[in-house]
């Protein structure tokens, strides 16, 4: 693929082409690349003028029709797998979501209405290991857990609920708690990918001293 191709891909797309590997029929076969992920997470902040309290959000294509050019266009409504993996992500850190996902804003639907992605691989990430850092560390404020495979965030929860506008270097409150882009979130999220390695799921958290 030219540079120029690659130059026309949206980025997210870009970056999980990147992340996916290469599979093979046969040594005189030609590569092929496995269907991308596509990431689902959880905003979770305080009441703040302007802003909402809980976003799920599936990180789907600028041009997709459910995205509607949103930076982080809210998911009405979640599939099974991608509340299964919150769930259980959320455990991790101590949050428990099972009740407030299952109700919102309806239960999760087993039909999996995006064929040009995978579904998330729900069994996958509960044999995952965990690694966990001071949340000093982390490049983006709020930032709790983060699912991976190989490499490429799956499913992610961020809660600035304990962080002040100056600690998220914010002026104003915004409708996800922080005043970011996509192409600035998923960087940060790619920073923290560093830290695992290249293959396999891996779970990474971010704690503070006092939690």
């Amino acid at each position: 693929m030219s540079l120029q191709s690659l130059a026309r891909i949206p980025l997210f797309l870009l970056i999980a082409l990147l992340a996916q590997p290469a599979k093979t029929a046969g040594a005189d076969s030609e590569h092929v690349i496995s269907k991308p992920f596509v990431t689902c997470g959880i905003f979770i902040g305080k009441i703040e003028e302007g802003a909402r309290v809980f976003t799920p959000t599936r990180l789907l294509p600028f041009d997709h029709p459910e995205a509607l050019r949103h930076q982080f266009p809210t998911a009405l409504e979640l599939h099974q797998s991608e509340y299964e993996i919150l769930v259980f992500i959320g455990e991790k850190v101590g949050l428990r979501l099972q009740s407030t996902l299952q109700r919102y804003p309806k239960q999760p639907i087993t039909v999996w209405n995006y064929p040009d992605f995978e579904v998330p691989p729900v069994e996958e990430v509960r044999q995952a290991d965990t690694l966990s850092f001071d949340a000093k560390t982390s490049p983006i404020p709020g930032l709790r857990v983060i699912a991976y495979k190989d490499r490429f965030p799956l499913s992610f929860i961020v809660d600035t609920r304990h962080l002040t506008l100056k600690e998220r270097g914010m002026k104003r409150a915004t409708a996800m708690g922080l005043d970011i882009t996509r192409a600035q979130f998923l960087d940060g999220l790619i920073k923290v990918s560093s830290r695992i390695p290249a293959h396999g799921s891996w779970i990474v958290s971010f704690r503070s001293k006092n939690k």
